[in-house]
């Protein structure tokens, strides 16, 4: 596995300094999370049957009319590639001839598992995007983008899933810091052909621990990655919190406020 931030205990036991006295600056994760509500009695006895619930609420939070929730994003990340090769021509498919763009410098498991999946993965740097996407089956990229905070406007997006979607391309678009920026989305248009949204509840809403993120994507590609990840992917605890979290619409206005207030400090 790739080396991530957020292992403190790891750094804990090849230092030798305790716990308390790290500052963890590693992740993008939002300090002020959202608190919690009680859970339902029954929250760790039932099989956590999907919620119809938590459907609505991620498609009215993220605007987008069909969305898939996945146990953190990570899960989406690493089952896209082999769902891809299944779709194009099965197990035999020769994964080499996959071509795959991915923005660099970023987050490095979208390479890490394209490469994985035996597809060939080449690094673009932002700027050089728009030239990966005549030769290209695949392009991967975040937006906002992690690390280096670089955008794209979501007309030229769509334009490139426009342009990959004839001929069996995907656009690959992890939001995961898309909620300060909304108006950067293109999860409302993500019943394009082609095109695959990726969000978070982990940054934002500061919950990384219930390992919950959504995909955003038209029908019939969500039932399929669906069927690929298996029943009963997201805890009952998790879909509970969740739920609040994204209807609390007073809590997001205000930590909206606060992390711009924050940021401009910074």
């Amino acid at each position: 596995m790739l080396e991530h931030g957020g292992n403190l205990r790891d750094a804990v036991k090849q230092f030798g300094r305790p716990l308390e006295d790290w500052v963890d600056v590693s992740t993008g994760i939002n300090p002020h999370y959202y608190p919690a509500p009680v859970l339902a009695a029954n929250a760790w006895h039932r099989l956590p049957e999907y919620s119809d619930d938590l459907q609505h609420a991620a498609q009215a939070y993220y605007r987008a009319p069909h969305m898939l929730a996945v146990a953190g994003t990570q899960a989406a990340i690493q089952a896209l590639p082999y769902l891809f090769l299944r779709q194009h021509g099965g197990p035999d498919t020769a994964a080499t001839n996959v071509r795959v763009a991915v923005s660099a410098p970023s987050y490095a498991e979208h390479a890490y598992q394209w490469r994985r999946a035996g597809t060939s993965v080449s690094e673009y740097l932002y700027a050089d995007l728009e030239n990966a996407i005549a030769q290209s089956d695949v392009v991967v990229l975040c937006n906002p983008n992690n690390p280096t905070g670089e955008r794209i406007a979501p007309a030229t997006l769509l334009r490139w899933a426009a342009t990959l979607a004839p001929r069996g391309g995907w656009l690959i678009v992890d939001e995961a810091f898309g909620d300060t920026e909304p108006e950067l989305s293109v999860a409302a248009e993500s019943q394009r052909p082609g095109l695959i949204v990726l969000r978070s509840v982990g940054k934002f809403f500061g919950l990384a621990g219930i390992r919950l993120g959504f995909v955003a994507a038209a029908e019939d590609l969500l039932h399929a990655l669906a069927n690929q990840l298996g029943p009963w992917s997201i805890s009952g605890p998790a879909q509970q919190i969740a739920i609040a979290a994204l209807r609390d619409h007073a809590w997001q206005q205000a930590t909206q406020a606060r992390l711009a207030t924050l940021g401009e400090r910074l």
